[in-house]
């Protein structure tokens, strides 16, 4: 008898965790897939705030960046924050305006009005190589 129970509770608990686990991933990744269903949607922004938030790097143990956000005014009169890529981080100053291209919660790419120069040309015209 005391077998049987065991098996019925074991039976439940793997029950349960398996719907805590869909649970846990449907509200984890469900505004994701909502986003990537949508539109890419492009408006005029202005990069109106530039947040680094820094943290000891679990490697090497070094202060470091490790969450890098954008906050762009729209002409919409909306103020959307991203996490961005390094690349965009980078090149990117605050007071810049450009075109934010986003898709729902998502950042997709910001294209600065600022005209964009391919280094290697740059290095072989001024080196006249």
């Amino acid at each position: 008898m005391l077998v049987i129970v065991l098996k019925a509770l074991a039976i439940i608990y793997i029950i349960v965790a398996w719907i805590g686990l869909a649970y846990i991933i449907r509200r984890g990744l469900g505004p994701y897939f909502h986003s990537k269903r949508q539109h890419h949607t492009k408006v005029k922004a202005r990069v109106k705030h530039k947040i680094g938030h820094e943290d000891f790097h679990s490697v090497n143990w070094q202060i470091d960046t490790v969450r890098k956000v954008l906050v762009f005014e729209c002409e919409d009169g909306i103020d959307r924050d991203y996490d961005v890529p390094d690349h965009v981080w980078d090149f990117s100053e605050q007071g810049e305006d450009g075109v934010l291209e986003y898709q729902g919660h998502l950042f997709v790419d910001f294209h600065a009005r600022r005209p964009h120069h391919d280094m290697n040309e740059a290095h072989q015209r001024l080196t006249r190589s």
